[in-house]
């Protein structure tokens, strides 16, 4: 017979139960489902994304005040300069109407192209400040005679003038590059002229109160004392936003040659923005346009300028 003690085995037993209950609650605790820490997840990625956001937009700010404080809107600096160049030719204190357009033209650019959050480079800057050193070094008045006007030194005129009208042209040139996809297939002087349709919409949609006290200071006329002149000639080509103009076209030309030698052809052709255009207007239509002012070219297509657009009549519609 064993001499194993029974309370032994009672113990053995009581400790195989302990055991297997261990063993049961650990089971069961690999099968439970541990909370998620998935929202933890989420919400670093919503703070992360709030201080990207956050950063932009500081900088963004801070590069448009420093815009605001260096080169504020419609700031007089550029009429001062012209005002001095002016007087010099005509022998008054007067400014030319064409100098004051100027001055709206680089303000409405300037003005355009912050709105769209474009700033330029400090090369960019350097560049624009180098070309505008060079103009007014060389030009009239003379740069001594210029600070002695003002009552400026080399340094301070620089600092003061050139800098700031850097930074407005410098500015004002980015929108030639990001305008690009608005105007596809357009030849860049027709795309400028659209641009700058734009840019002065702009000015004057924000600024009308502005412009008008500065027009009045300066006793400068909102009329435009242009001569009107009109172009007749044959409608060759026809885009979303130009249409091409060759006088003394005729419908044959445009049946066996392409557009080029029909420009070379007839040695001519002027491409008009497309505005203020007939809806029926069509390749063949013998056309009369008003217009007032060139467009500048770059040059690269002989025979061809381009102008803006007052206005078109139809004079004979095509067969």
């Amino acid at each position: 017979m064993s001499k194993v003690d029974v309370r032994v085995i009672r113990d053995l037993s009581a400790s195989k139960k302990r055991v297997m209950a261990n063993v049961v609650q650990h089971l069961e605790q690999r099968h439970t489902k541990k909370p998620s820490k998935r929202w933890q997840y989420r919400v670093l990625t919503a703070v992360i994304s709030i201080c990207i956001g956050l950063f932009i937009y500081m900088q963004y700010r801070d590069a448009q005040q420093q815009a605001s404080q260096m080169a504020p809107i419609l700031d007089e600096k550029i009429l001062e300069l012209s005002l001095q160049s002016d007087a010099e030719m005509n022998g008054k204190n007067r400014l030319y109407k064409t100098s004051f357009d100027s001055f709206l033209s680089i303000e409405s650019s300037f003005a355009y192209a912050q709105s769209k959050g474009l700033v330029p480079t400090q090369e960019q800057i350097a560049t624009k400040l180098e070309e505008l050193k060079a103009l007014f070094y060389e030009g009239a008045p003379t740069l001594s005679e210029r600070l002695a006007m003002l009552q400026l030194s080399q340094e301070e005129f620089i600092e003061s003038y050139l800098k700031p009208i850097a930074y407005k042209i410098a500015t004002g040139e980015l929108l030639w590059d990001v305008t690009k996809a608005d105007y596809p297939n357009t030849s860049d002087p027709i795309r400028r002229w659209f641009v700058e349709q734009e840019a002065m919409n702009y000015l004057e949609q924000h600024y009308q109160q502005e412009i008008a006290a500065l027009r009045e200071k300066y006793k400068i006329s909102e009329k435009d004392g242009q001569w009107v002149f009109t172009r007749s000639g044959m409608v060759v080509a026809l885009k979303e936003h130009e249409f091409l103009v060759v006088s003394g076209a005729f419908p044959s030309d445009i049946a066996k040659l392409s557009v080029e030698e029909i420009v070379e052809k007839h040695t001519n052709g002027t491409w008009f923005p497309l505005v203020n255009a007939p809806k029926t207007l069509s390749i063949g239509d013998r056309v009369e346009v008003q217009h007032n002012k060139t467009i500048a070219g770059d040059g690269s297509q002989a025979f061809i300028d381009f102008k803006d657009n007052l206005g078109i009549r139809i004079v004979e519609e095509g067969k």
